[in-house]
């Protein structure tokens, strides 16, 4: 499809998925949120895509919502209607629980790994976006932060439930709290991001290990992995173990598997098809 507020391309293995407003800092709107929502599933239906980046154009990540419709709304006006479909399960995904089709948490579903390059500032909704994707690249000098509070509102997107898995409950509600922006190598200090690397390098940083992944490991682990991980936070020890046990039996027994053995015996890169 074509797009007017992001950029989609696939080149290696790796779909860059990329909010494309920079004069407005990439501020989400309606129409540029249902275009990242089709592109995630157009790259989840690729069977040439192994992994995704997903990042904004010129200084910004993503600001947040666009002030303009904050704004409508705040003075009474109703919240615009989204244009294309923005909840629910990433058709075909990974079969999670009910909470991960809402809102943002559907990145989860993507049944490929999402690594976000935070080129820039990302805040409010862009924060929760980036804190949805599997692996997060920033910027060190990038400003990172909730916001809702300074600006009237709660933790949205189920913030308040992923935050403190990310970074333990008294750093969750420090930044919650205080909507304070932190620093690019502040946020990997506290585990919000993974790695804090030059602002030049962090497309490229990202597009590298999503590169790695496409290239060397199994299309079909990762897929599996990411809902063991996913389903694990909402699980008890017991069910966790029964998902593992259940999961490593069929891989045993699946094509990705003699191909990675195969490969290690003789010495040579993979040629995984995902089966």
């Amino acid at each position: 499809m074509a797009y007017e507020q992001i950029l989609y391309d696939v080149a290696d293995g790796v779909a860059t998925v990329t909010m494309n407003r920079p004069d407005r800092m990439n501020a989400m709107t309606p129409v540029m949120n249902g275009e990242i929502r089709a592109a995630m599933q157009a790259a989840s239906d690729d069977t040439a895509v192994k992994a995704i980046v997903l990042t904004g154009a010129g200084r910004g990540f993503c600001a947040g919502a666009d002030v303009a419709r904050l704004s409508n709304t705040a003075a009474g006006g109703a919240r615009e209607a989204e244009p294309l479909p923005v909840d629910g399960a990433i058709e075909g995904g990974i079969d999670l629980p009910a909470g991960y089709a809402a809102k943002y948490a559907w990145m989860t579903t993507v049944p490929k790994p999402v690594i976000a390059a935070v080129n820039g500032a990302a805040v409010g909704v862009g924060l929760v976006m980036a804190l949805y994707s599997d692996y997060r690249i920033c910027a060190a000098e990038a400003k990172l932060g909730t916001a809702f509070a300074r600006r009237g509102l709660v933790a949205e997107y189920g913030l308040a439930w992923l935050l403190p898995r990310i970074v333990g409950p008294s750093k969750a509600l420090d930044l919650l709290y205080s909507a304070r922006l932190v620093k690019g190598d502040e946020a990997e200090r506290m585990g919000l991001v993974d790695r804090a690397v030059p602002a030049g390098d962090v497309l490229g940083e990202a597009q590298a290990y999503a590169k790695m992944l496409a290239e060397e490991v199994s299309p079909r682990s990762t897929r599996v992995i990411k809902g063991l991980v996913w389903r694990s936070l909402i699980q008890s020890m017991d069910e966790a173990q029964d998902d593992s046990l259940a999961e490593m039996q069929t891989a045993l027994k699946s094509d990705d598997f003699k191909e990675g053995i195969a490969a290690w015996q003789e010495k040579r890169a993979p040629r995984f098809t995902g089966g």
